[in-house]
């Protein structure tokens, strides 16, 4: 697949590609509780605009 331009073409991407990108991810349980992930401010602010106004992730 060369490009990505419909919700079913990044289905299939992700179908496709499934096990690379697992392989790839880390759980956040896994992260100690001092790494810089968990001190940026940004993953709060993303999750008060999607999940606490708009009821979403």
């Amino acid at each position: 697949m060369d490009y990505i331009r419909s919700l079913e073409d990044f289905e299939e991407f992700l179908a496709a590609n499934r096990d690379e990108i697992l392989a790839q991810t880390i759980r956040i349980e896994d992260l100690p509780e001092d790494d810089e992930w968990f001190q940026e401010d940004e993953w709060d602010e993303i999750y008060e605009r999607e999940v606490i106004q708009n009821g979403k992730a």
